[in-house]
């Protein structure tokens, strides 16, 4: 005869539905007198025929019906009792379940707004996962704490690796395989999958509509605790995905696995953890799965389209942190998920993570043997040419005139803007620079970096440069040898190898060459684009456009003058 503990909220009504027997059956096997008064922590011995719970669960909030999952033959496992000393139920193998709107976290903030109740399935399931795993419960209001203080949402999405790490492991967003599902889940190691339950929605705005944690199988029937219901659930395999649940779940093939903790935790004892074992090797794909693949030369942040935000997401494919079904959602797009899955790639390689792809994550991604400065390595949208940039709408205004350009930059000597303007008219046209506000603050920041197009060269020897890392910058004498030029003043070798892979010039080898003007104003535009620069002169964000070119503000008075001389003389 097998023993139930009471918790909090069970009734002898509802324990009976449970284990598949009667109200009168369960007051006799345990002397019940009162069948409305049972206490908490009072043991309840069960009738032999209970065996299995029964399969017609409660609805589902909205009255959808769904079906609980049974138990195994051996029962279920004992509640989990957390920190504070709390208890919760747990699925047959011993997993924890937790329910998202649960009082005590439900109303907790969720990354940049919303709630855990309302939109924090991913996290609860793998608090549910890691739980498991670790042997040490872990509820979702101790993981959003987590979160809130290591940077560990990207907008209310989850950075699965950060929230992976309070409990000393790491995940992995492998390719949907069943075979990979199987095997983790037979050594008790939970998985979390997403899955679709909105009529049409195939796979939702944001790649799926939901999140659950799936703890065990038997044959093709798989069980999952759904952080929505806080039940323990049954999915069919069918085709190749798993279906069933609340409102006819469908998996969406999103995948999380998890690495470390106990390589097979098993059934966890009931009412506590266990001490973890050695971890085993993470799952996650090697850094050599990037190597000499083509990455961009140039920074990126959320927001940004083309052909580089596209090389950076099939990066984070390669090495797990990016699904290839969250990537087919938005390919070329630098939206949320690139977000979270960047920040993840720069958590787990010492690079702050900010969801910033810059010269620190450049340097990352150098050290895997990714070629950093590819061939498609611009921040622009598709297009003729690699310098074509975001927004280059047909039959907006071409370039501008040498009586423009000298009202513009009065100390501009009539022969300098004439050798000069052809040059700086072709570059702009090939790199969407193609409106008066794109143009203005274009030709306002070369004003100022060039001293009016004076120097095409920086002034100083570029020593200070030397063995700046940060730039490229490795080998004795890169300081001076790829000192500023151009325009814009591009330094570094990083840089100069970047730019001539894009505009197909080898200046990695002839830095000179980028104090041409032929070259110098292709080298401002490919830099212009590289950062995406042409979104932030169109809502008008002259300043912000000013710290993605200096780092800084530096010289920001002078910058703006040329900037609204720039919109007089164009607009």
């Amino acid at each position: 005869m097998s023993v139930h503990t009471v918790r909090r909220g069970d009734t002898l009504s509802a324990l009976a539905k449970q284990y598949n027997t009667t109200v009168d059956k369960l007051a006799k096997a345990n002397n019940i007198k009162d069948v409305n008064t049972i206490a908490v922590g009072q043991k309840l011995k069960l009738p032999d025929s209970f065996e299995r719970p029964s399969t017609s669960g409660p609805s589902k909030g909205g009255g959808d019906n769904f079906q609980q999952a049974p138990a195994s033959s051996s029962g279920r496992a004992g509640p989990a009792r957390d920190d504070d000393g709390r208890q919760f139920p747990t699925s047959a193998d011993g997993t924890p379940i937790f329910k998202q709107g649960d009082a005590q976290w439900g109303g907790r903030s969720l990354g940049t707004g919303s709630s855990i109740s309302a939109a924090g399935c991913a996290m609860t399931s793998t608090a549910m996962a890691m739980s498991k795993i670790t042997g040490k419960v872990i509820n979702p209001g101790e993981l959003d704490a987590h979160l809130d203080k290591t940077g560990g949402y990207a907008g209310n999405g989850l950075i699965w690796g950060q929230a992976a790490k309070m409990g000393g492991l790491g995940a992995s967003k492998p390719g949907w395989s069943m075979d990979t599902i199987n095997k983790q889940i037979d050594a008790g190691r939970p998985v979390v999958i997403g899955v679709d339950y909105k009529a049409g929605s195939n796979g939702g705005s944001n790649g799926t509509d939901h999140w659950v944690a799936v703890t065990r199988r038997e044959g093709n029937t798989y069980f999952a605790n759904d952080p929505a219901t806080g039940k323990e659930i049954s999915l069919k395999l069918q085709g190749g995905k798993l279906v069933g649940g609340p409102s006819n779940y469908k998996s969406t093939g999103e995948l999380v696995t998890f690495s470390g903790g106990n390589p097979k935790p098993g059934t966890a004892p009931a009412g506590g953890g266990s001490t973890p074992a050695p971890a085993p090797a993470p799952t996650k794909p090697s850094g050599s799965a990037v190597k000499g693949l083509d990455l961009p030369g140039g920074d990126l942040e959320k927001g940004a389209k083309g052909a580089a935000v596209k090389q950076l997401q099939t990066a984070l494919v390669k090495l797990g942190h990016m699904t290839q079904a969250e990537m087919n959602t938005g390919p070329g797009v630098f939206g949320p998920k690139t977000e979270a899955a960047l920040k993840e790639f720069q958590a787990a390689h010492g690079v702050p993570n900010t969801g910033y792809y810059g010269p620190k994550t450049r340097a990352a991604f150098d050290k895997l043997g990714a070629d950093v400065g590819g061939t498609q390595g611009t921040g622009g949208s598709s297009g003729p040419g690699p310098v074509t940039g975001p927004g280059n709408e047909p039959g907006a205004k071409g370039g501008v005139s040498l009586a423009q350009l000298r009202k513009i930059m009065p100390n501009l000597s009539q022969a300098k803007a004439e050798q000069y303007l052809p040059h700086l008219n072709k570059a702009m046209a090939e790199a969407g620079i193609n409106t008066p506000k794109r143009q203005a603050a274009f030709l306002a920041q070369l004003a100022h970096e060039s001293g009016e197009f004076r120097y095409m060269e920086e002034i100083a020897s570029g020593a200070a440069y030397e063995g700046r890392k940060d730039l490229g910058n490795t080998q004795p004498g890169d300081g001076v040898r790829f000192k500023g030029r151009g325009p814009i003043q591009i330094t570094g070798r990083a840089n100069y190898r970047a730019a001539g892979k894009a505009l197909g010039i080898d200046l990695e080898n002839n830095p000179k060459r980028a104090s041409d003007p032929d070259v110098g104003f292709r080298t401002a535009a490919w830099y212009w684009n590289s950062r995406n620069l042409n979104q932030y002169a169109d809502s008008g964000n002259f300043k912000e456009l000013t710290r993605r070119i200096n780092g800084g503000y530096n010289g920001l008075a002078d910058r703006q003058k040329y900037y609204q001389r720039a919109l007089d003389v164009l607009t």
